[in-house]
């Protein structure tokens, strides 16, 4: 059994992407999505992505939509992962989707040169994970270009975070949209 939720725009528009039931998975509303994707708006044509904790890899595959190069999905959990390849099947863009498994701050400290080649790495933790501050410090240590942090609006982000500036926010009743790029000067 599994619920569903669908791409808002672009080359999929209307397309549905399966969310398992019974896990801890919360995808990416599709007004926040909107807000996102209208922030960003034809610059998200040719990006590289990362979508971290993926979950049903609704952003990543919304991102992809709209014209992203690729996108990279992490999580920690197989059940959501076989998802979004059944999904990239479905969708034919399988050679654009990697899946990695793992967690999340792990995989950043493995893999400073994928994220800091990145355009756009978009955060999604758990409201209550206490691993978003290790994952944001990971992300200012080797940034990629943009930052978007999704969390709960009583949860305010610093200015700087490494090497990334606070450039936005958006919100949307008890969601944040935090935006970080990456900067050019030293912290």
């Amino acid at each position: 059994m599994s619920a569903a939720t669908r791409i808002t725009a672009g080359e999929w528009r209307g397309r549905l992407i399966e969310t398992p039931r019974g896990l801890q998975i919360r995808p990416t509303r599709s007004l926040i999505r909107q807000s996102l994707f209208n922030i960003l708006g034809p610059g998200i044509e040719g990006m590289t992505v990362l979508d971290l904790y993926a979950g049903a890899g609704t952003v990543g595959f919304e991102a992809l939509s709209r014209g992203a190069a690729s996108a990279t999905f992490v999580d920690r959990d197989r059940v959501p992962l076989a998802c979004i390849a059944t999904t990239a099947e479905r969708f034919g863009c399988g050679e654009r989707c990697h899946t990695v498994r793992s967690d999340v701050a792990a995989w950043l400290r493995r893999s400073p040169a994928t994220v800091a080649g990145a355009d756009l790495a978009f955060v999604d933790a758990p409201y209550r994970d206490d691993e978003l501050d290790t994952t944001l410090g990971l992300l200012g240590a080797h940034p990629p270009g943009l930052v978007v942090c999704e969390h709960h609006v009583k949860r305010r982000l610093p200015e700087r975070i490494g090497a990334l500036e606070r450039a936005r926010e958006t919100r949307h009743g008890l969601t944040t949209l935090t935006f970080l790029r990456r900067s050019t000067q030293t912290p």
